[in-house]
């Protein structure tokens, strides 16, 4: 079974018993106002919307988990071949194309530097304009990780900032997540593979885990050659491939 089918019909399995978990919850309260004659029925009426409620937000959440990783399996089926790049481009280099891009530097860590970019979403989403937010963390030490948590307290604060103080609506966050690497392996495979593409009726995030290999000189990172979840996703490619130039 391909992925598409694989995912469909996880897909389609949950979407059905939800349809069947509404209706079983909407005919017991029915059931309930005609048959139980007391105010013991409202109490129950009341108590199976709030349970329907409840369970429609785990089912949202679950269907959005199947779509989730069905986009990540689908990008790991046609993986980009690793880049070589020129004895030029290093960490610095890769900082300083991004500064050149627009990108601010918000924030110096021991051993990293996280740039960010906010822009109109002019491009894509015409209609109802929001703001795109781009995150790119540079380690210069290959023995950090990816993933800071002081990145995404600051990720946090400027989508806080962006809504309450000036009144820029972000609702597309690009992450792109650069890391030197003296020597290739299975741990550092797993690694460079930890990526994010999630995608809901109202927000994209997106992270791509980009490793700079010192010898061969290239840069690995986990993206599909061909399949494109999202618009998003073919913008955030071209950024990141952009930056390696």
């Amino acid at each position: 079974m391909d992925v598409k089918k694989k995912y469909h019909k996880k897909f389609l399995k949950t979407y059905i018993l939800y349809i069947v978990f509404i209706i079983a919850t909407i005919s017991v309260a029915i059931l309930s106002y005609i048959f139980v004659q007391s105010e013991w029925s409202y109490v129950l009426i009341f108590s199976l919307l709030f349970l329907l409620l409840a369970m429609s937000y785990r089912f949202k959440k679950s269907l959005y988990l199947i779509i989730h990783e069905s986009y990540i399996e689908n990008i790991k089926e046609d993986v980009m071949d690793p880049i070589e790049l020129n004895d030029q481009i290093d960490m610095i280099s890769i900082q300083r194309k991004l500064l050149n891009d627009g990108y601010d530097l918000t924030y110096t860590g021991n051993d990293y530097v996280l740039l960010t970019k906010i822009v109109k979403d002019a491009y894509i989403r015409k209609i109802f304009q929001h703001h795109i937010l781009y995150v790119a963390m540079i380690a210069f030490d290959d023995k950090a990780t990816f993933y800071q948590q002081k990145v995404d307290d600051i990720i946090n604060e400027i989508q806080f900032k962006s809504q309450t103080e000036d009144k820029k609506r972000i609702d597309r966050l690009l992450i792109s997540q650069y890391k030197p690497i003296k020597t290739f392996n299975d741990q550092e495979r797993q690694r460079v593979n930890e990526i994010i593409f999630i995608k809901t009726d109202k927000h994209i995030v997106s992270t791509v885990n980009i490793g700079i290999v010192e010898s061969p000189h290239i840069a690995l990172m986990l993206a599909s050659k061909t399949y494109r979840p999202s618009s998003y996703y073919q913008l955030h490619i071209d950024t990141i491939l952009s930056s390696l130039k």
